[in-house]
């Protein structure tokens, strides 16, 4: 429990709609899954390529709220090359959901973004998410990633 609530502190506003309540009464699971989307979210602000590739399932399909598609090795690479710059990931609601060997989690990120594929400037998008992650080796996985801009907060880019 105290590596879950110091993964929490690392992640300015993490689970922000989760209470403590909710959190206690979490499977085990579930505080092993949120705290895997925790590190992925403070590797790709940093840009821990060697995180994100331990995090990333080899097969992971990756859609971007622009509807660009990245496999592990396309989307590793724009973070590598420094095309895709993730500056921060603030958690708005986040919902996990443990079935055995798949956990699936939906909810919304604020995220700054640079996108050198789409455009220079650093840019503000809200998004909707929902990602899989699957226990393998040991480890949860993300398998899956589709997020969606929150039009209702961000405008069109």
């Amino acid at each position: 429990m105290k590596k879950l609530w110091l993964a929490l502190a690392l992640v300015p506003g993490a689970c922000a709609e989760l209470s403590a309540v909710a959190q206690s009464q979490m499977p085990l699971a579930g505080k092993q899954v949120l705290a895997m989307e925790q590190a992925r979210t403070r590797a790709l602000v940093h840009s821990d390529v060697a995180a994100l590739d331990r995090i990333m399932a080899d097969n992971v399909t990756y859609v971007h709220a622009s509807g660009k598609v990245d496999t592990k090795a396309s989307y590793l690479e724009a973070i590598r090359s420094g095309e895709l710059h993730y500056l921060a990931w603030n958690p708005i609601k986040l919902n996990v959901r443990v079935l055995g060997e798949t956990a699936v989690i939906d909810g919304e990120y604020e995220v700054r973004v640079v996108d050198k594929r789409a455009q220079q400037a650093p840019f503000d998008i809200d998004i909707f998410i929902l990602t899989v992650y699957t226990h393998r080796d040991g480890r949860w996985q993300q398998m899956a990633w589709q997020s969606t801009r929150d039009v209702a907060r961000t405008p069109a880019q």
